[in-house]
């Protein structure tokens, strides 16, 4: 069973006389003006209850809502530290996630972003809208032949039927288009709600209202009838067909039954309920999922959030269909972590030709020329064919399975049908999709015959400590894993890859004994890989897992981001990811792209920032919003922003050469080397240093220019900051307006004449700059050239404001090729005294660095001057050397540092050398004091240790 990968499918089926038109595959569409968020949980139980509906209202006072309403009601809040009773997975608390509906017009990115820097939300994401897709079935392209023995054979059911015929105890989910009630061989295998009748009462108390024979979802009913393309009567039959009554075909499931849950609407004004629809499977008491629907599109919190509560929470089995694009593909839901993905084959065992591989596939089944119940009538069958055939077969095994071992969880079901599958890689037509087809076709038979199979598998990884590979470090990877199934005696596990760009340094893990359920990691010995130096930007690279144990092998693949284009900060209290472009935080407004910037915790800072470049009212460089509501494009990266781990001047050194295009119409453009400096240890743990070289890459002299960053900050709750400007530091401040525990700023190191601009991004007063309605060329040079204008915003309003501020430095006049210096510090703190104490520090620690760079002393400059210490910088021996012996009697060295105290002394008589030992003394610049007689003479010397 997969449980790295997540996969959103399409559906593919033909029916033979349906008359569907076909349906191109899509990506999945967002719902209009609907979004889920989900609240952190509060570190008690009593205060979560207390939290609860409070602390929501205040929340979305400043949100312009429709409504805003608990999306599953019914599921209980849960103690905080609560844990499953098996492997220790953390149980999903649904009562945390809230779905809000705002009015048209208003902006997705500005509620969530609102909501996120309230810092009591864990994730904001729309809500998406999957199809079922479909292709024709022409009858004379797909005759019926064969029937239904053609699937029962190949995965040995009639065999299995003999061991077990499940229970009609155990149910299965068929959550699609609703189902025939009346259809021969379905009408006696639903799953009735005998505790609510059809009365007009819930009598159950569930909150639904006669839900007798399942719910429809989307039109909010209790008639979970079939729409008009009848694709949930075709899947409910494959898995739960009644058997030996006479009549059409056995479903796989035998004697299981299926719960019909509708969840497209029958109405063109309806939503899409999938995932509320797999909540509603869970509570009301299915053993098994069917999810036969999907489309391709970006992975989702919320969604894997439904799909662990029900797999983890519920203890449910889920069944989802793999996809029918003839590609090597990723689908939701089919790969989201603790699903079954299944693939189709043909009658050959041999991937269907139109349907998807990957190595997110866990098990194949039959996919092609699939017979099943019709729509039309009570007793008509058909042809299908599609991944949303082959997934109800395996459903069905599944419901077999877990009635034959009741004491299997539903993740150990998974893993039981995955490990017991017949490999079908023997087979020539199937060689270049290798492991993409899942460990095989389904055999039922030999998964409940083989109670000593085994199944180990990572659970969860750990990519060095920010989860993506930057060229040329060494990185170390974590897996946790469990043994699913029968005890291993000696268990390894290897790591590889067949990537070029990925070196494989420790690729071997001892895991031992470790018997059934029991959960463990190589946090002790973890791998170690390294990217290569030429690993392209944002690479997609393939991690494989192995393991052995005796006659067992199994595998497991898992993907990496090399070389992405950011870097974030990660040696001291602020993290901060920059990009190859000079965005700060994210690419633009793109959240997926960088990990923000964070103080001490996982709270996002900055909703936005970047460089701009100012040359004119008409011309100016960046990559951040504009007047049109997207984000510019201006700077390009030449090279990847990459660490340096060797820098003898910072503990974290970063940098990459970037332009601002030029074409035509743009007669002005810099070349920007790009550094990202970081100290770990105090005073200097709280600021992170960007410095821009900027260089004149045209053929005129340029003009005065204009540096600066925009920085659009969120704290604590974005609608309450204020913003002002620290004169004395060169520094714009943010911070929230009453009961701030988190400051945050930009100073500006460099000599360049400042210039400061601050914004009420909302109402603000006439007369300012107003973002509202974008940000134009001309407002970006006016801010950026006039010096301190706005030196303030939000201070007026009793609760602050939301707010953002343009702090820059003009830039010398440039020749062809000339080049100046802008640099500035990203400075944090909780209070505003230690605020403007980093910044201090950062002041000096800037001064230091660029005292440091000109020191280039080594012995092969003894011919150029009568005296020279080397190493220099040095991580503790220092030699003083001079070109001539000395024919004084003495010669007196003292070390002073950068405040002024002697720290070191020492005399040397008639020599030509002498030797320091300045290892005890901390990393930081010194000056070296030498004195012979009354010639003084002084050095600069950097200690790096």
């Amino acid at each position: 069973m997969k449980l790295f990968y997540r996969l959103l499918f399409v559906l593919n089926i033909g029916l033979v006389a349906f008359g569907h038109s076909a349906v191109a595959q899509t990506k999945p569409t967002v719902e209009p003006n609907l979004l889920v968020f989900k609240m952190k949980a509060p570190s008690t139980a009593s205060a979560q209850a207390k939290s609860a509906q409070t602390g929501i209202d205040q929340l979305l006072k400043q949100v312009a809502v429709t409504s805003v309403h608990r999306k599953f009601p019914k599921a209980a809040a849960l103690p905080p530290a609560a844990l499953s009773k098996a492997n220790g997975k953390k149980l999903v608390d649904l009562s945390l996630i809230y779905e809000l509906a705002y009015a048209p017009g208003q902006s997705f990115e500005q509620i969530k972003k609102q909501l996120l820097a309230s810092g009591q939300v864990e994730y904001v994401e729309p809500l998406y809208y999957y199809a079922p897709l479909y292709t024709p079935n022409d009858p004379q392209a797909n005759p019926i032949s064969g029937g239904q023995r053609t699937y029962l054979n190949k995965i040995k059911a009639y065999d299995a039927w003999d061991i077990s015929k499940g229970d009609t105890n155990v149910f299965i989910g068929i959550l699609d288009t609703g189902v025939r009630l009346t259809q021969e061989d379905l009408v006696g295998n639903i799953k009735y709600n005998f505790a609510d009748p059809i009365d007009g009462i819930d009598n159950d108390n569930d909150g639904y209202i006669d839900n007798f024979r399942g719910w429809d979802l989307a039109d909010n009913d209790n008639n979970p009838s079939s729409d008009a393309n009848g694709h949930g009567t075709n899947v409910a039959a494959i898995a739960s067909a009644q058997a030996d009554n006479g009549k059409g075909m056995a479903g796989v499931g035998f004697k299981c039954k299926f719960l019909p849950v509708k969840m497209y609407s029958s109405s063109s004004q309806g939503t899409f309920k999938g995932y509320d629809a797999i909540v509603y499977a869970a509570d009301h008491g299915c053993h098994v999922i069917n999810l036969s629907w999907g489309g391709a599109g970006s992975p989702s919190a919320f969604e894997q959030d439904i799909i662990n509560y029900a797999a983890i929470n519920k203890n449910v089995v889920i069944v989802a269909a793999a996809g029918n694009t003839n590609e090597e593909l990723d689908f939701y839901p089919a790969s989201y972590q603790n699903v079954l993905s299944v693939a189709a084959l043909d009658p050959n065992d041999v991937k269907g030709s139109t349907h998807t591989f990957s190595h997110a596939v866990d098990i194949g089944a039959l996919g092609v020329n699939v017979l099943t119940a019709r729509d039309e009538n009570n007793n008509s069958y058909a042809i299908g064919s599609g991944s949303s055939m082959a997934s109800p077969i395996v459903a069905g095994a599944a419901g077999i399975l877990r009635s034959h071992f009741p004491q299997m969880t539903a993740l150990q079901i998974a893993e039981q049908l995955r490990v017991t599958a017949d490999d079908i890689y023997m087979i020539e037509a199937n060689e270049p999709y290798l492991e993409k087809l899942g460990r095989g076709r389904l055999n039922l038979h030999r998964a409940l015959r083989e109670t000593e199979a085994k199944s180990a598998r990572a659970t969860s990884w750990q990519i060095g400590q920010s989860g993506v590979m930057y060229p040329g470090e060494a990185t170390e990877v974590r897996v946790s894993v469990t043994n699913f199934l029968s005890p291993v005696s000696d268990l390894y596990v290897y790591l590889s890859s067949n990537s070029p760009y990925i070196q494989i340094i420790k690729d071997e893990f001892a895991a031992g004994s470790r018997g059934t359920l029991a959960a463990f990691n190589n946090n002790a010995v973890p791998f170690i890989i390294k990217a290569t130096n030429d690993a392209p930007i944002n690479t997609e690279v393939l991690l494989r897992l192995s393991f052995q144990d005796g006659n067992y092998t199994d595998y497991q693949y898992f993907k990496i981001l090399v070389n992405p284009d950011y870097i974030t900060t990660n040696v001291n209290n602020l993290k901060a990811s920059i990009l190859n472009r000079g965005n700060i935080a994210y690419d633009g407004q793109n959240f997926k792209v960088g990990a923000g910037v964070k103080y001490k915790n996982d709270t996002p800072l900055l909703f936005e920032g970047g460089l701009l470049l100012g040359y004119s009212t008409t011309l100016v460089s960046d990559n951040i919003r504009n007047e049109k509501s997207t984000t510019d494009r201006d700077f390009y990266a030449v090279t990847s922003l990459q660490r340096r781990p060797s820098s003898p001047i910072a503990d974290f050194s970063a940098n990459n050469l970037m332009e601002d295009s030029l074409n035509t119409r743009k007669t002005m453009s810099m070349r920007i080397r790009q550094n990202v400096f970081a100290w770990k240890d105090a005073p200097n743990q709280d600021f992170v240093v960007l410095e821009y070289f900027l260089t004149n890459r045209t053929q005129q002299n340029l003009p005065k220019t204009y540096a600066g960053i925009y920085a659009d900050w969120d704290l604590q709750t974005a609608s309450k900051n204020v913003a002002e400007y620290n004169p004395d530091l060169k520094m714009g401040l943010a911070y929230p307006k009453t009961n701030a525990s988190i400051y945050t700023g930009i100073q500006l190191l460099t000599k360049g004449a400042p210039g400061f601009y601050a914004f009420d991004n909302n109402g603000a007063p006439s007369g300012t700059i107003i973002l509202e309605d974008g940000f134009t060329t001309a407002e970006k040079y006016n801010a950026m050239s006039k010096g301190i204008q706005r030196a303030s915003a939000g201070m007026t309003d009793t609760n602050g404001k939301d707010v953002s501020f343009l702090i820059s430095s003009a830039v010398k006049e440039l020749a062809p090729s000339q080049t100046d210096t802008v640099a500035f510090a990203l400075v944090a703190a909780n209070t505003k005294e230690a605020l403007l104490e980093n910044a201090a520090a950062a002041a000096r620690k800037y001064q230091e660095m660029l005292a440091a760079r000109t020191i280039t002393a080594s012995p092969e400059d003894l011919a150029k001057g009568d005296l020279v210490v080397y190493p220099n910088p040095s991580t503790g021996r220092v030699t003083v050397s001079f070109a001539n012996k000395s024919t004084r009697q003495s010669t007196q060295l003292s070390l002073v540092d950068s405040k002024g105290r002697e720290v070191y002394k020492q005399t040397i008589a008639n020599s030509d050398k002498a030797e320091l030992q300045l290892g005890h003394l901390a990393k930081g610049l010194y000056f070296l004091k030498i004195t012979s007689g009354k010639e003084v003479t002084t050095r600069k010397v950097v200690l790096t240790n």
